[in-house]
């Protein structure tokens, strides 16, 4: 598993002022799981996402029938009203066979207040639903989805803004031209390298041909984020999507490329690890997921998360102007694995997960430093006090990633260097491992 930790103060240092600036500049959203989710969880869930300044849960819905399904849409929905935040479907097309099995639904929320619009219209997007088996009757699978949803919502009289996330499909150059002429605009799901590539740094290949293509037909492209995937759950979902130089470089690649939607994924998804949100325990009860993601919570990634929404929104190119959002000098989040890459986990029945051949023994810490600061160092140590690592920070952004992980715990300080004082710290509250009886502390 991989363990993400606060360097400095709580979410609630942030300030309301910023929490209602969600609506200026391009929109950021975050995808959301739909599971058993309590009422009150739902309202807290909206609160701490329009505190960082996001405008719009994109809520993954994979079957429309089921009671807790329906509840939670409900339970958000009435929140969504109520504190003024945004909501709209990304239908999961591992659990639709067809369109024709959610329209209806789709149509009695579209008139919500709380639903969210792009140009007027209604934003709609997917999970999956690109590949040759999603004709729906139709020559072409553009045609199977402009027949049996677009053209459907807009005989109802709610026509869509429909930006699917096609992941199972390939990027080119003519995906507008050729193959999808009819859609709005495209998500890139994958923002993780594959294992197959190696130890690299996130390729961005794949959004550049996306956003190209999209600009080039007037249409829009939607960005994914995400820090890693690790799923431990069977012997056909048992894999890791390195982490190691991803969401540092990521925030990065997104300024630079400038797409016109940002998606980070996700609020609640524990079952690929990669959650930036609540993870509430009653989604997950009595499942494996909560057996590899207990006492691992990622609220530390809401350190750094609105002084990146904020430079999106203001249409920064660059991360140079990532700066603290609490008031303080210094604020960040640090972040590694709890179990070496060539640890024993032999007596698992899964085995380790593929991709664990990328694995790096490293500590990653992002620290945000105030305008004008030019004296902080950061420093990094295992096993308490073995130093990893020193570097000089710069006012903004800083990323810093530095091998030689070892068992024990975690500190990350920084100091400052013209008065020997240090000014902020962080204690991992998980040690890392070199042996257990399952993989499933290799990362989360």
């Amino acid at each position: 598993m991989r363990s993400f930790f606060s360097i400095l103060g709580a979410l609630s240092a942030l300030s309301s002022t910023f929490a209602n600036a969600a609506t200026i500049g391009k929109p950021v959203f975050f995808h959301y799981l739909i599971g058993t989710v309590y009422d009150e969880h739902c309202q807290q869930d909206i609160l701490d996402a329009r505190a960082l300044g996001a405008d719009a849960f994109a809520l993954n819905i994979a079957n429309d029938d089921a009671a807790w399904s329906l509840n939670t849409t409900s339970y958000l929905f009435k929140w969504a009203n109520e504190y003024n935040f945004k909501l709209f479907f990304s239908f999961d097309m591992t659990g639709f066979s067809n369109p024709d099995q959610f329209t209806d639904f789709l149509l009695s929320y579209v008139t919500n207040d709380a639903y969210y619009t792009y140009n007027g219209l209604p934003f709609v997007s997917t999970f999956n639903g690109g590949a040759s088996t999603y004709k729906f009757g139709q020559d072409s699978v553009n045609d199977g989805w402009k027949v049996a949803l677009q053209d459907v919502m807009s005989n109802a009289g709610h026509p869509i803004y429909f930006i699917p996330a096609f992941q199972d499909t390939t990027a080119l150059p003519d995906y507008f031209t050729n193959d999808f002429p009819t859609l709005d605009g495209a998500m890139n799901w994958n923002s993780w390298p594959f294992a197959s590539q190696g130890d690299i740094i996130v390729p961005t290949t794949d959004d550049q041909t996306y956003l190209t293509a999209a600009h080039a037909s007037s249409k829009t492209f939607m960005m994914g984020v995400s820090p890693l995937q690790f799923k431990h759950i069977d012997s056909s979902q048992n894999w890791y999507r390195r982490g190691e130089q991803n969401l540092e470089y990521r925030f990065g690649q997104v300024l630079s490329l400038q797409p016109d939607f940002v998606e980070l994924q996700t609020w609640n998804d524990a079952g690929e690890s990669h959650y930036m949100g609540n993870s509430w325990p009653e989604p997950i009860a009595g499942t494996v997921e909560g057996a590899y993601t207990d006492s691992y919570d990622h609220t530390g990634y809401q350190q750094i998360l609105p002084a990146f929404i904020k430079a999106f929104k203001a249409g920064a190119t660059n991360t140079d102007t990532m700066f603290p959002t609490n008031g303080a000098n210094a604020q960040g989040v640090f972040w590694h694995h709890t179990l070496l890459a060539n640890a024993d986990c032999s007596a698992d029945g899964l085995g380790k997960p593929s991709g664990i051949e990328t694995v790096e023994d490293k500590v990653t810490a992002v620290v945000l430093v105030a305008e004008g600061v030019t004296t902080y160092n950061v420093s990094i140590f295992s096993n308490t006090d073995t130093l990893l690592g020193t570097t000089k920070l710069v006012p903004g952004y800083n990323a810093y990633s530095v091998a030689g992980l070892d068992t024990g715990t975690v500190v990350v300080s920084v100091e400052d260097t013209s008065s020997g004082s240090e000014v902020v710290k962080g204690t991992g509250p998980i040690a890392v491992s070199a042996s257990v009886p399952i993989c499933l502390e290799t990362m989360a």
